[in-house]
């Protein structure tokens, strides 16, 4: 009988960190144990001083930490639960800007971004150790930050056996957030490295389309609903109509504004009346998202939750009327899958998506019987005005069971069978 495969994960955000990332993370380590003999994990200290989420807690999961002196290190106080995100205040100013863009290009990211060079240098150093001592096999890692591909590439420079698997939740040259300098030479840094990969992952077709142009073997790893599926858990909606938003805003990627409009012309017209709608969010971005309702004169149909354990938004979800999920295209068509789509669908609740840009075939599919509206679609309004008293008066149910495909279990499944 041929050994085991066993696998090394190198993750800056490794769980619990209350990042959208390690929510990818979490479920991938899980997911591997069925697959791979032994799975060893190395991250970062910095992990330990940022506000953890109990829900993505791994208990025995083997973690070697390293120290990682990065500019977040900076920001991080010792002894205190530190939000690993910036305020939006201090991502506006034009100095800050600036340095996020340096940060996120080479060979500055080397220096500035997540991780750092002296994070990059121990985390090899590591991952030699467990390569040998714990026989490893395939390598995984994945953006962001980079500096867990450059912890991976020199481990595959050192180590020609090792498989290894480039995982990429966002693009690190976005052509739609415009986010490095001089993209022509970070896409040419991307290929120097990626081609040492035995496979990209991404986590939509959109992704995947864009990622082909760096590296010879791409394949599609989606997000995933957690648990086998089944008809998700009844519970009671709120008892005023309510439109949940939780998680992230995108502010120039993503656009609520054909809601707001249509709710702003259904009062006038005195089709629906001001108590008898909630819009509620929940999340960090909580003053964009003020801001977006006092613009359409909606403040007092707004609730702001702030930012919630990952269990208490579920639980938001599985009570909202319908789900209001924002995301935008790609240039080339496709957009990005954010896992928000699937914490929608295992909620169970008709999910509202409004897409900032082309026709997400992709995202379609996904949202079969649900309602999906893109802006360039042209006037969106009427039909959200259609649908809203709709829905007011009696809540469609959410296509039951869970379309196919959709869960971490047969992601990672399939993936296995493909390229393993």
């Amino acid at each position: 009988m041929p050994p085991p495969n066993n696998l090394l994960i190198i993750a800056y955000y490794f769980p619990p960190v209350r990042v959208v990332g390690a929510v990818r993370l979490y479920h991938v380590y899980r997911e591997s144990q069925k697959h791979f003999g032994q799975v060893q994990v190395i991250s970062s200290t910095n992990r330990l001083r940022m506000l953890p989420d109990e829900s993505l807690r791994l208990e025995g999961a083997p973690v070697a930490e390293v120290p990682a002196y990065d500019l977040r290190r900076l920001t991080l106080k010792k002894g205190v639960q530190n939000a690993p995100y910036l305020r939006r205040r201090a991502k506006d100013g034009r100095i800050s800007r600036f340095l996020r863009r340096l940060a996120d290009s080479f060979p500055f990211n080397i220096l500035l971004g997540d991780g750092g060079l002296i994070y990059i240098l121990l985390a090899y150093r590591q991952g030699r150790r467990l390569v040998r001592e714990h026989r490893i096999t395939h390598l995984f890692s994945s953006f962001r930050p980079y500096s867990d591909h450059l912890v991976a590439w020199l481990l595959c420079r050192r180590f020609p056996h090792l498989f290894w698997i480039a995982d990429f939740r966002d693009l690190h040259v976005d052509p739609v957030r415009r986010n490095t300098l001089c993209p022509p030479f970070q896409r040419w840094c991307n290929r120097r490295i990626l081609r040492r990969a035995d496979v990209v992952t991404a986590v939509s077709e959109g992704l995947k389309r864009h990622l082909e142009a760096l590296a010879p073997k791409v394949e599609v790893l989606r997000n995933g609903v957690a648990g086998r599926k089944g008809p998700p858990g009844r519970e009671a909606p709120f008892e005023i109509f309510t439109i949940a938003y939780t998680g992230s805003l995108y502010e120039g990627l993503q656009t609520a504004a054909p809601l707001l409009e249509a709710i702003r012309q259904l009062f006038r017209e005195g089709a629906l009346g001001r108590d008898g709608i909630r819009l509620l969010y929940a999340g960090k971005d909580g003053a964009l998202w003020a801001e977006w309702l006092r613009q359409y004169g909606l403040e007092d149909i707004g609730a702001d939750h702030g930012l919630l354990p990952m269990a208490e938004a579920h639980a938001l979800q599985r009570r909202a009327h319908l789900n209001l999920l924002l995301s935008w295209s790609l240039p080339g068509g496709g957009g990005i899958l954010t896992g928000k789509v699937y914490e929608y669908l295992a909620a169970g609740r008709p999910v509202l998506a409004i897409v900032n840009g082309e026709q997400d075939e992709e995202l379609a599919g996904l949202l079969a019987g649900h309602y999906l509206f893109h802006t360039s679609q042209g006037d969106i309004v009427p039909a959200l005005k259609l649908l809203l008293p709709d829905v007011s008066g009696r809540p469609p149910e959410a296509p039951r069971p869970l379309p196919e495909g959709v869960t971490w279990e047969e992601n990672m499944e399939a993936f296995v069978r493909r390229v393993l």
